[in-house]
């Protein structure tokens, strides 16, 4: 280290290259030594498990809904859906209704990415729209509006998204398996 004193009467201390290059090599040495040390943990904890899954909508899921105008919010029903990688969903439970999703954000598991989508249902006169965040890999929540173009039928509902495995485009619920009762996929829930 060299000392000079200035004009004004201070002393600077100025230390040579050689002297920073000695006080920087043991920083360095310890850092080596914990990135190996943390790289045998990951290891050791299989390393995936330390991997967070993206959000990802495609696959298998049941829908559970509440009405928002219900001050219990109690399920009043449910259906299974199905996304597709390829941005289509469709119902698993309930003959040719089907739509598109899409999705914005990729964030970690956790981080609320945002699904929307829309589709319809009864040739084309019955209308869905979602708009989901996800809560964990697992769930996604948020308000469904399902109405009829000439508006006899409108219904607002808080739904919550379960995944519950995964799906293939032959999964979707042909006309022919109809179960009579059921004219809209949230069921006859007119008041």
């Amino acid at each position: 280290m060299q000392c000079v004193t200035s004009s004004d009467g201070r002393t600077d201390r100025r230390v040579n290259r050689k002297e920073i290059d000695m006080i920087k090599t043991p920083r360095t040495a310890l850092s080596k030594l914990t990135g190996v040390i943390a790289g045998i943990f990951v290891l050791a904890a299989g390393g995936e498990a330390w991997a967070l899954a993206p959000n990802n909508p495609v696959g298998l899921w049941t829908a559970k809904w509440s009405f928002d105008t219900s001050a219990a919010m109690t399920q009043v029903g449910s259906q299974g859906v199905c996304f597709l990688a390829n941005g289509t969903w469709f119902g698993t439970t309930f003959p040719a209704w089907s739509g598109l999703w899409s999705q914005k954000g990729v964030d970690p598991a956790g981080m609320g990415d945002h699904v929307s989508a829309s589709g319809n249902y009864a040739s084309n006169v019955g209308n869905d729209a979602w708009q989901f965040d996800f809560v964990s890999v697992n769930m996604m929540t948020g308000p469904w509006v399902e109405w009829r173009d000439n508006f006899t039928y409108l219904a607002y509902v808080r739904t919550v998204f379960t995944r519950t495995g995964t799906c293939t485009a032959d999964m979707m619920v042909s006309p022919a398996q109809t179960p009579g009762e059921t004219d809209d996929p949230l069921g006859k829930v007119r008041k």
